[in-house]
C-alpha cells in the first residue's frame, strides 16, 4: 500500500514537510480573508490543490481557520480572521477548492488554538455561548457545507481537556451532530 503523504502549509506546499520542494508561496490566510471574496478563496483552494497534486501528495494541512483572538498568537498570520461570520463564509470555499482537485483538505486547529506560547500545556477557557457563536461555526461550516476530508486537533486544552482527547468536541459535536466522516488527527 503506498504511503499517504501530507504537506504542511495552509498557504502553500511547505518546503519543511516535502524535502525542500519548490512551490508557490501564496498570500497568507489573513491576507486572503482581507479580500472578503469567497470566489477568490475557492480559486486559491484550487491552486493549492493543484500544487499538492503536482508533488504527488494527498493532503494539505490547511486551511487554518481558528478565530484570531490575539495578535501575539504565533499562528495569527495563517488564520483567516477575528470575525466568525467572515471565517465561516470563506473557509468552506477554500476547502471546496482544494478538494475539487481530489486533494484532502485538513481544516485546523480544532478548536480554540489561541496561542503558541505554552501551547502544549495551556488551557483555553471558553464558555458554551462563545464556543457556539465564535469558535465552532467555521469548523461546522467546513464539515456541513464543504464535507472536509480532514480535521486537525488543537495542541492545547479546551476547558481543561486536550483538544485531541475532548469527547464533547470530537465525538458529540464533530461526528454525531455535524456528521463529520473524514480523518481526524
Amino acid at each position: 500500500i503506498p504511503a499517504f503523504k501530507m504537506t504542511d502549509g495552509p498557504h502553500g506546499v511547505a518546503p519543511h514537510s516535502t524535502k525542500n520542494t519548490q512551490s508557490t508561496y501564496f498570500p497568507t490566510a489573513i491576507s486572503m480573508a482581507a479580500s472578503w471574496n469567497p470566489a477568490l478563496l475557492y480559486e486559491f483552494g484550487q491552486a493549492l490543490g493543484e500544487e499538492v497534486r503536482d508533488i504527488g501528495f494527498h493532503m494539505l494541512l490547511g486551511p487554518g481557520v481558528n478565530i484570531t483572538r490575539t495578535p501575539m498568537n504565533g499562528r495569527t498570520f495563517e488564520y483567516m480572521s477575528e470575525d466568525p461570520y467572515l471565517n465561516r463564509t470563506l473557509a468552506p470555499q477554500t476547502v471546496k477548492g482544494i478538494q475539487s482537485k481530489r486533494i484532502a483538505a485538513c481544516v485546523k486547529h480544532y478548536a480554540c488554538n489561541n496561542q503558541d506560547y505554552h501551547r502544549f500545556t495551556m488551557s483555553s477557557e471558553v464558555e458554551e455561548r462563545a464556543l457556539q457563536e465564535i469558535y465552532l461555526p467555521t469548523f461546522k461550516a467546513c464539515v456541513e457545507e464543504a464535507d472536509t476530508w480532514g480535521i486537525m486537533g488543537s495542541y492545547n486544552k479546551i476547558n481543561g481537556v486536550y483538544g485531541c482527547a475532548n469527547t464533547d468536541l470530537i465525538n458529540n459535536r464533530l461526528m454525531n451532530q455535524w456528521g463529520f466522516r473524514g480523518c481526524f488527527h
